[in-house]
């Protein structure tokens, strides 16, 4: 979902990414893959749809901690739950 909106709007997405990571950091909260989707998102925003997308461990492993909680609507966030589990 993340991957087709930035299609759509992608310097929306990149701007909520990059606020939703700098305000974490103000509230203290913190880790390195913040630091890579940051530079993700200001270097290199051509490849955010390959780690949106990619099944790698790496890729997977970046999602957990995605700066776009919030990005979807609770609603099409479970529909889309459902359609996966």
């Amino acid at each position: 979902m993340v991957a087709e909106r930035y299609r759509e709007e992608p310097a929306q997405v990149i701007r909520f990414g990059l606020e939703n990571l700098e305000r974490w950091q103000k509230m203290g909260v913190d880790c390195d893959d913040f630091r890579i989707w940051e530079k993700l998102l200001r270097d290199r925003p051509q490849s955010l749809v390959d780690v949106l997308c990619d099944p790698g461990e790496e890729s997977v492993r970046l999602r957990q901690s995605s700066p776009f909680a919030g990005l979807i609507s609770e609603d099409i966030r479970q529909q889309v739950l459902a359609t996966t589990l």
